[in-house]
């Protein structure tokens, strides 16, 4: 399970209460056993990556929008 308690902003940190649900629960759904290492909120977007190397993008409505290896 993912469990943040501080996202890097351009303006500092965020509250992990922040994130949307639905970023949550695709996380949950699609990679249950990925380790996240950062998350980093744009203006924009949120750009979350993880332990194996991938980075998943979403929208701020918490849309997933692609995936970067």
């Amino acid at each position: 399970m993912v469990n943040w308690s501080l996202i890097r902003s351009n303006g500092g940190k965020v509250s992990s209460l922040e994130i949307r649900k639905s970023i949550v629960s695709f996380m949950t759904r699609h990679h249950p056993c990925s380790v996240v290492n950062s998350i980093e909120k744009k203006y924009n977007a949120y750009k979350i990556h993880l332990m194996n190397g991938l980075c998943l993008i979403f929208d701020t409505d918490g849309r997933f929008v692609k995936s970067i290896k």
